[in-house]
């Protein structure tokens, strides 16, 4: 658990590394996107945003967009999976700190795997469909962006506090504000609401979770099938290793009998 939460703030902090010197900008590509939600629109962030970039496949045009993008966009969900979720995404590690504020929990429920699913409409509509139908009609638009992301104003609104400018503007002439403040309210009493429910970057990665080369395996022979992992995990998981598993490794401590592994561990 302590790695995991410095590797969460080491991304943060690279990700957004322009807020202490613009030096990497200079020699990072602009077809060049970090692993993890982070807002391409924020001065402080060093590189674009996987689901930017998605949407510029579709908005631009398939043509139009450079191979080496759509083959860096792959090897992320190859190599990392959702692991990239639980380990390298700084809206997640805001949630995970917002999950620990002492509140009533909803647990998980036959509901929330419903809902889960979600996010993988929000991925079809907002980053395939729209954008895509705004292309064919003449015009360029990244629908999730601009109309439900809720790490655009939370970027904005860090950068006007550090700056000193005011927040009025955030707070009651911005409806995406308002999207950002029901996440954190929700993430109080919901683990990871966003993640969950809306976010198409975990949609997209989790089509890959079973093959990637980071995410947590299990080892049938070993299984008793007790269902402590699925107990200990706050995520909407069927089984070890699916679409919505974020490797975080809760499953694989709650584990007596040495079932689960994250990929890069040999068998015994």
């Amino acid at each position: 658990m302590v790695t995991r939460r410095l590797l969460q703030i080491c991304s943060a902090i690279l990700y957004n590394c322009n807020l202490i010197s613009d030096l990497p900008a200079k020699y990072i590509n602009s077809d060049f996107c970090v692993p993890g939600l982070n807002c391409r629109y924020c001065p402080a962030s060093v590189a674009g945003c996987p689901l930017n970039f998605m949407q510029r496949l579709f908005a631009d045009g398939l043509a139009r967009l450079p191979l080496r993008v759509l083959c860096w966009l792959l090897l992320l969900a190859l190599a990392f999976g959702r692991f990239i979720c639980g380990w390298l995404c700084p809206f997640g590690l805001v949630q995970d700190i917002l999950d620990k504020i002492p509140a009533p929990k909803i647990k998980k429920n036959e509901w929330t795997r419903r809902l889960s699913y979600l996010k993988y409409v929000f991925l079809a509509v907002f980053v395939v469909a729209v954008p895509l139908g705004y292309h064919l009609a003449g015009k360029r638009f990244m629908a999730f962006c601009h109309w439900v992301c809720p790490n655009l104003p939370f970027s904005n609104f860090l950068m006007t506090l550090s700056t000193g400018g005011s927040i009025r503007p955030y707070m009651f002439l911005n409806y995406r504000f308002a999207i950002l403040a029901a996440v954190i309210i929700l993430s109080v009493f919901l683990f990871r609401p966003f993640c969950r429910f809306i976010c198409p970057l975990g949609a997209f990665y989790g089509l890959f979770n079973k093959i990637a080369l980071l995410s947590v395996k299990l080892d049938e022979s070993k299984c008793v099938h007790c269902n402590a992992c699925l107990r200990t995990c706050k995520m909407d998981i069927r089984k070890v290793g699916d679409h919505e598993c974020i490797s975080c490794g809760d499953c694989k401590a709650a584990c007596k009998f040495g079932a689960i592994r994250f990929g890069w561990e040999k068998k015994k």
